[in-house]
């Protein structure tokens, strides 16, 4: 029979397998998807009027995931889009995508005295993946986790099961305007 190996679980203070581990990661990670489902579910007509105006500047079925999957933070995508022309401005399109996408600094700093346990490079990863909503639904976990005592109080598996959820909502309804028009381009 394997070993488990036991380390001490900062929730609780008890002892805990890393199999118990694990499970509590996954469970934290569903809890972070369903909390995101009320936004996911507003992403709906904001990914279809983006995928509409993508389609009406000439982007196909293969620019649009590629834009918004490397860029995910919705007003600086719409933003390139309306800006889109042939050639492509790229100098004003990347200053724009940076000037709007600067907030995130700001608000990631709030952040900050949730983060201390957590090593920098697993931080660098998690806030590629912030964006306004996955930031505010964090902050709210983070804040009740303190308000209920439980360490950590930053939940690295809830952020990504939020994280998770509006990436993959975000890339499915902008898709969906091409996947339901007939003719695409």
């Amino acid at each position: 029979a394997p070993t488990e190996i036991y380390t001490l679980s900062l929730h609780d203070a008890l002892p805990i397998s890393t199999k118990n581990q694990r499970g509590l990661a996954q469970s934290e990670f569903v809890r972070g998807f369903r909390n995101a489902l009320p936004v996911m579910i507003g992403f709906i007509p904001l990914g279809l009027v983006l995928g509409a105006q993508a389609h009406e500047k000439g982007f196909n079925a293969l620019e649009v995931p590629l834009l918004t999957g490397l860029n995910f933070a919705g007003r600086s995508e719409f933003a390139a889009i309306n800006l889109w022309r042939l050639p492509p401005h790229l100098l004003l399109l990347m200053g724009v995508t940076l000037l709007i996408n600067s907030r995130h600094a700001l608000i990631s700093a709030i952040l900050t005295p949730f983060l201390k346990t957590i090593p920098r490079f697993k931080i660098l990863l998690a806030l590629a993946f912030m964006c306004d909503e996955t930031w505010s639904l964090t902050l709210t976990d983070a804040r009740a986790r303190k308000k209920a005592g439980q360490c950590p109080l930053f939940s690295l598996p809830h952020y990504a099961g939020v994280a998770t959820g509006l990436y993959l909502a975000w890339g499915r309804f902008r898709s969906s305007w091409y996947s339901s028009w007939p003719c695409g381009r």
